[in-house]
């Protein structure tokens, strides 16, 4: 016996399977690009300022080697050098030592400098006087940023 009625010979249709995640919307191409944008802007830029604070990170860290009396020339060296980094043609880096002591004073007035005349030029400078010169270089590189160094 044949079936006659036409609605028991149909199958179900059977829809197509709907792939979801690929190819993404234009959108989501879009905000990929974007996103690719800011974070490749924002990798340059904060590795510019990892590369210009090298010199002053490169200053801390050797100014933490420098601790007998007789490294006060090497202190004075090093100060001048971070200068030097920042700001090539300065007129201080060929000055002489009293007018290098009035620019570091001004950049640090609340703290008291020592005479460096007399503690980089004595035979036997006062442990005294380079302990205050070490003290006064490490707050100066501490407080003290790239942009203020750029523009000293």
């Amino acid at each position: 016996m044949a079936n006659t009625e036409p609605q028991l010979a149909l199958a179900d249709i059977q829809e197509p399977l709907l792939n979801t995640f690929w190819p993404p919307a234009p959108g989501w191409w879009l905000l990929t690009i974007l996103l690719m944008a800011v974070l490749a802007y924002g990798v340059r830029f904060f590795w510019t300022r990892w590369q210009q604070s090298l010199p002053l990170r490169q200053a801390k860290a050797e100014l933490r080697l420098l601790k007998e009396a007789q490294h006060s020339a090497q202190l004075n060296e090093l100060l001048k050098r971070l200068v030097s980094c920042y700001r090539p043609g300065h007129s201080v880096l060929s000055a002489p030592v009293k007018q290098w002591q009035e620019f570091l004073q001004q950049q640090l007035p609340q703290q008291a400098l020592p005479d460096l005349q007399k503690l980089l030029y004595q035979s036997q400078p006062d442990p005294a006087d380079m302990a205050a010169y070490l003290q006064f270089a490490n707050l100066w590189l501490n407080k003290v940023s790239v942009k203020q160094l750029e523009q000293l």
